[in-house]
């Protein structure tokens, strides 16, 4: 009975533990950023030449960069096999043997017919102004994502509220998540 009451207890603070703190991320730019400012020259020792090139309506032009790519999926399974047998075989007085053999292999394939094609593009647009220089850009690629963690008090007290329902268990998690609070809020961690 102890060793279960033992095992409960672990079990109650792995989760709560687990479930004191959230995770949250924060975006921090993208990785093109850097571009901005730089001269048309910079960008094409830096990117290569663009894929295309277009009037920006202001006097400027937009360096393109794309890539496109294909993906096909086709449902299908095959099997391959092997089968070799050994056909008579004669002993003569001079030791000699006269035997004959056989052997076939193969593959099989099936397929249904559904296949799945899908593209998808990546682009990077640097618009440069008339004096050549990168002042904004666009893309669908490169953004950075910084993750944190918080303590998050609603998820950890309400932790504790279901732990008074095992009174030992109580006794260990509410000191617990006091420190544990009073640490994060020192540290200024506790989720807003």
């Amino acid at each position: 009975m102890k060793k279960n009451i033992n095992t409960i207890i672990l079990v109650v603070i792995v989760l709560f533990y687990s479930s004191c703190y959230s995770t949250y991320s924060t975006y921090k730019g993208n990785v093109h950023q850097q571009a901005i400012g730089k001269t048309k020259n910079e960008i094409l020792r830096s990117y290569g030449p663009p894929d295309q090139t277009q009037d920006d309506g202001a006097g400027g032009t937009i360096m393109m960069y794309e890539k496109f790519t294909q993906t096909t999926v086709t449902n299908g399974t095959s099997a391959s096999y092997g089968r070799s047998s050994a056909v008579g075989g004669a002993i003569y007085g001079n030791n000699g043997v006269l035997s004959g053999a056989n052997a076939v292999s193969g593959s099989v394939s099936s397929m249904s017919g559904v296949s799945q094609t899908s593209v998808d593009k990546t682009f990077c647009y640097l618009f440069l102004n008339k004096n050549n220089i990168v002042y904004d850009f666009k893309t669908n690629y490169g953004a950075q994502f910084e993750y944190n963690r918080c303590f998050d008090k609603t998820k950890t007290w309400l932790g504790v509220a279901a732990s008074c329902f095992l009174v030992y268990p109580a006794l260990v998690t509410i000191p617990w998540a006091i420190v544990a609070q009073g640490k994060a809020k020192k540290a200024g961690n506790i989720c807003k």
